[in-house]
């Protein structure tokens, strides 16, 4: 940059010297310094980086009015030009928050695991977990215009929401956040086993009974406070009759004719009416 400027200089010194008859010579040169100097101006300028708490104050105004592409163009220069600095670390987060309302659920997912991985000791890591666990349950509704659980479709959603659920319970057992994590896990859990119920019909209406009765034993096993717990029963002991599996049939009856009459399953009975 110097040696330019000294070289702009130098010339326009020995402009003094070019003849008058030379005037369009003079002006043809001044011109070219001209724009010489006003490039490496404009290089200058371009190279004037804004401070991280600029950055940050411009997205977080963005955020208030609701311009959150605005913002997240802030928080991503913040992220690139300030890494590793407090306030990068925390434009991960933020950025999270503006892809969970936009309902961009992979976006949002990658931008707190990557706060999670720069600030593993925060205090906002149960606020982070709750978040995590809330999109991937809400990634699982689908629909437009009238949204809706599919238990047919993907549960891995479900079950990433189950791992995070036991992380969450043994790392902040006294958070506050802790009753809303406990409602997401029981709706996933309600909604796998859902799915089970829907695999194991449909194995059943195939009358594949084999793979019916191994579904609906899964169900009765892994999700004993399914609200329909009664019926699975009654379909499993069905399939054990139609598999010609008369003995565990009679079996799994008693079973169930010895919950009822100790009202154990009243609660079950009075969800399912």
């Amino acid at each position: 940059m110097s040696k330019v400027i000294k070289f702009v200089v130098t010339m326009l010194k020995n402009l003094i010297f070019i003849k008058q008859g030379n005037r369009h010579l003079q002006i043809s040169i001044f011109l070219l310094f001209s724009g010489l100097i006003q490039g490496c101006s404009d290089k200058t300028n371009n190279q004037i980086r804004l401070p991280s708490t600029e950055l940050y104050h411009q997205a977080m105004v963005s955020i208030e009015d609701e311009y959150y592409n605005e913002a997240l163009k802030n928080f991503e220069i913040l992220v690139d030009e300030h890494a590793g600095t407090r306030l990068a670390t925390l434009a991960h987060l933020k950025m999270g928050d503006i892809y969970f309302i936009q309902s961009k659920w992979e976006e949002s997912e990658t931008s707190y695991r990557q706060f999670l991985l720069l600030n593993q000791r925060s205090h906002l890591t149960p606020y982070v977990l709750n978040r995590l666990i809330a999109l991937n349950y809400e990634r699982n509704h689908y629909g437009i215009f009238f949204k809706s659980r599919d238990y047919d479709r993907n549960m891995e959603p479900n079950r990433t929401l189950i791992k995070e659920y036991q992380r969450f319970y043994l790392l902040f057992p006294k958070s506050p956040y802790l009753e809303q994590v406990k409602e997401y896990h029981s709706r996933a859990m309600s909604d796998l086993a859902e799915h089970e119920l829907n695999v194991a019909n449909y194995y059943f209406d195939k009358q594949s009974y084999h793979s019916a009765i191994g579904r609906y034993l899964y169900l009765l096993k892994n999700y004993p406070g399914f609200p329909r717990t009664a019926n699975v029963a009654e379909r499993l002991i069905e399939a054990y009759r139609l598999n010609r599996q008369p003995e565990l049939a009679d079996e799994m009856q008693r079973v169930l004719d010895s919950l009822r009459e100790r009202n154990l399953l009243a609660q079950h009975n009075s969800k399912e009416e």
